[in-house]
């Protein structure tokens, strides 16, 4: 797409192009896919050693202990998800003292749910395998892999929530390689516990622990790196109630987790009493598949997070478009390949579990994962809006849709079409659940738009604001550089601003652009810079984002002063306010200017 180009007379025009965003999106979206592989694939990688080595009741143990998992990511996401939009949109008001108190926080709650939850779940261990095996036979494996999942707990719901601020804070590779490093320890000893040590299902569940603890050890190379930008600050007792916003931005993708635990529950409940064990083993392929499928559809989804957390800080709505635009057309392509290899190898996927069994077993198995595999583009869709509601502030519809998704609308449809279909009918029942949530989300949205007081987008419910913009992008080239700072001036003039603030907006924009073209990109690289001037009211405030080398122009004047840089000196005279923030690794310039009779 291009970023400037010739009307009719020859004369430039420069428009705002969306290449920096979707570019950040696709270079975060392979670190947050890997994170999303780390960690689903705990769960999966138990269940196929488990399967092969211990045989199918044990892989139905672990199938059955998945809930918990899920209650971990129910926890790590409350506060790890939800502190880091927090992070993300303070960083993009350029609010710093409020990132790093956010950070702060939620790190603590981390320690001390955790060591909570732990403390909690191995004094009642005996009572909730109970529970969620139902009494069944099964109950003695469930015990002995959640006793020590439990007392995992600190370590299993820290380390998943702390990646997430490293990710934000401009470390996406890292917060990958933490997951990554944790889960290849767990394979390895997996197959030490269970294969040479003999220590059946509980060595699993240890294995998982232990790649976490070293996950938690290699997460010191970000507290000790000096590219850290988020410090710890001394919380006082009055930032205690920063908790109630943080944890209610983190509800929706903590209830994903909560709501997965009572379905996976409920429906184990509904298999062990209407098919038996190959049921729940047959449920435990399929929501394998579904933990691999939200390895991509997930990870697509939950980029998202901080390129929009940011981008919604900055009220940037036009770059929020382009990014959801570019994020809807990446799930629905990644949605279709699963789609056709579930539907192309069903049995050779059952067969990665250990499942075997009699040509009739096989044949409802094959089918099985057949008709829930054209559940997935719809669940990739729905998970994309869900995470895209919660990072906007749409935190309440954003819960609805997850409660009625996992809870009310899946179990509703199991419940009926088993009744008229039999087993069949509640794989069935997860195809016309998602479909279902999609329809919801497309009248909801609607119902919102017609409801509000406020003018919205359809669909993405983001407010048109009447404020005076204009927006562009300009590619590394002093020429853009010299074209824009005139083409800013003639739309102050427009405008009706003042010839003092006009003249300032030229020199301005062309000194930082002309700074960052000079210095601060490598060259024969194609780079852009995102500039955006609003007039809100009656003062002038100016954005500038671009993809170059790290420079922070406020503390370069104040290690160096003045004398090794005129040009900022004179930014730094003309503007009211001069910020800097460094996040989703874009150097971000806000200046404000106020008017000066409103001033004065």
């Amino acid at each position: 797409m291009q970023h400037m180009k010739a009307d009719k007379s020859g004369e430039t025009q420069f428009k705002r192009t969306g290449i920096l965003l979707r570019r950040k999106f696709f270079a975060y979206l392979l670190p947050t896919i890997m994170m999303n592989a780390a960690l689903s694939l705990g769960i999966v990688v138990d269940g196929i050693i488990v399967g092969n080595i211990l045989g199918t009741e044990a892989f139905a143990a672990v199938n059955i202990c998945a809930p918990m998992m899920f209650l971990f990511s129910a926890l790590y996401a409350l506060i790890g998800v939800g502190g880091s939009i927090r992070v993300a949109h303070c960083k993009g008001r350029m609010d710093h003292n409020g990132a790093n108190l956010n950070f702060t926080l939620s790190l603590l709650g981390l320690v001390i749910v955790s060591v909570l939850f732990a403390t909690v779940g191995f004094i009642f261990a005996d009572q909730i395998a109970t529970v969620l095996s139902g009494g069944s036979s099964l109950k003695p494996l469930v015990k002995d892999f959640l006793s020590v999942l439990v007392l995992g707990a600190p370590v299993l719901i820290t380390v998943p929530g702390m990646v997430y601020f490293i990710r934000t804070d401009s470390h996406p590779r890292l917060a990958a390689n933490i997951l990554i490093i944790a889960n290849v320890i767990n394979l390895i000893l997996d197959l030490v516990f269970m294969g040479v040590f003999k220590m059946g299902i509980a060595g699993a569940a240890l294995a998982t622990v232990s790649g976490y603890l070293v996950g938690a050890a290699v997460s010191g190379i970000y507290f000790g790196s000096p590219q850290r930008h988020l410090k710890f600050v001394r919380p006082a007792l009055t930032d205690l109630k920063n908790y109630s916003e943080l944890f209610l931005t983190g509800a929706p993708p903590s209830l994903t987790g909560i709501t997965y635990f009572l379905r996976n529950l409920s429906i184990n409940t509904i298999l062990v009493g209407t098919i038996g064990p190959m049921g729940v083993a047959t449920f435990g392929v399929c929501m394998n598949m579904l933990s691999l499928s939200t390895i991509v559809i997930g990870g697509t989804a939950q980029t998202i997070i901080p390129v929009v957390g940011c981008t919604y800080g900055e009220k940037d709505y036009q770059g929020i478009t382009a990014i959801i635009k570019t994020a809807i057309t990446t799930v629905t392509l990644l949605c279709v390949s699963l789609l056709v290899v579930f539907v192309l190898f069903p049995l050779q996927i059952a067969g990665l579990f250990g499942i075997t069994g009699d040509s009739q077993t096989m044949a409802s198995i094959q089918a099985a994962i057949r008709i829930f595999s054209l559940s997935l583009p719809f669940f990739g869709i729905n998970f994309l809006m869900i995470c895209y509601y919660q990072t906007v502030d749409r935190r309440g519809f954003s819960a609805v849709i997850t409660v009625l998704e996992n809870i009310l609308i899946i179990l509703s449809m199991i419940l009926l079409m088993e009744r008229q279909f039999g087993e069949r009918g509640i794989w069935i029942a997860f195809v016309l659940s998602e479909m279902l949530t999609l329809s919801l989300i497309v009248v909801m949205t609607w119902l919102i738009k017609k409801q509000s007081t406020r003018v919205l987008q359809p669909i993405l419910l983001l407010e048109k604001i009447d404020t005076r913009i204009m927006d562009v992008t300009i590619s590394n080239s002093i020429a853009a550089a010299t074209g824009i700072s005139q083409k800013m001036m003639d739309f102050c003039v427009a405008n009706q601003i003042d010839a003092r603030r006009t003249n300032r907006v030229g020199v301005i924009v062309e000194e930082l652009s002309v700074n960052i073209i000079t210095h601060g990109f490598k060259k024969n690289g194609e780079n852009f810079i995102d500039i955006r001037l609003s007039i809100v009211d009656t003062d002038l405030v100016l954005r500038l984002r671009d993809d170059g080398e790290p420079f922070n122009p406020i503390a370069y004047l104040s290690e160096f002063g003045t004398e090794k840089s005129l040009g900022l000196k004179l930014v730094n005279e003309m503007a009211t306010d001069f910020n800097y923030s460094y996040i989703l690794n874009f150097n971000n310039i806000l200046i404000s200017m106020a008017d000066v009779n409103e001033t004065s």
